[in-house]
């Protein structure tokens, strides 16, 4: 099946939120918004026919919060109606499923010198974030913890890492 992705820029009335998202988006609007502001849209949302977003439900709420008058959008007209609901849960519970690795991270942090991270979520870092058991980074294994859950603030940097499964 071939289908060609087409944005196009619609008023931002015009899109909707599911009205069963089951997805809290609350605590990222904020670093989206600076996300936004400081790189502009670079991902469009994902919407059905009907103008319900499919994908982008924090992004739609940045958006609003930054005063934008329309928002990039791709219409997913080729989802059936329970395909659409399918990628709506399988789109945010990938994104759940990727974990850190600690000593990429403090490289690309290291990196980057003229832009505020902390404006993106990520707290003042330093040259060496440490993985959970303080053995210096790498990789971390969630199964190791008993129930598969995964908080740690960094003692270096204070960034607060949480990975839930």
């Amino acid at each position: 099946m071939e289908h060609k992705l087409r944005v196009q820029y619609w008023p931002i009335d015009k899109v909707k939120p599911y009205p069963n998202n089951p997805r809290n988006n609350d605590k990222a609007v904020e670093y989206v918004a600076n996300s936004i502001r400081e790189f502009s849209f670079q991902q469009p949302l994902v919407v059905d026919n009907d103008g319900i977003i499919i994908a982008g439900h924090t992004r739609l709420l940045a958006a609003k919060e930054l005063g934008l008058k329309e928002v990039p959008v791709i219409v997913a007209d080729d989802l059936t109606p329970e395909q659409a609901k399918a990628y709506r849960l399988a789109d945010n519970k990938t994104g759940e499923l990727a974990g850190w690795d600690f000593e990429q991270l403090d490289i690309e942090l290291g990196d980057i010198a003229d832009i505020d991270m902390s404006s993106f979520g990520f707290e003042a870092f330093a040259k060496t974030l440490e993985s959970p058991s303080g053995g210096g980074g790498g990789e971390v294994d969630l199964d190791e913890f008993e129930d598969g859950n995964f908080e740690h603030v960094c003692p270096k940097c204070g960034f607060h890492f949480n990975d839930k499964k």
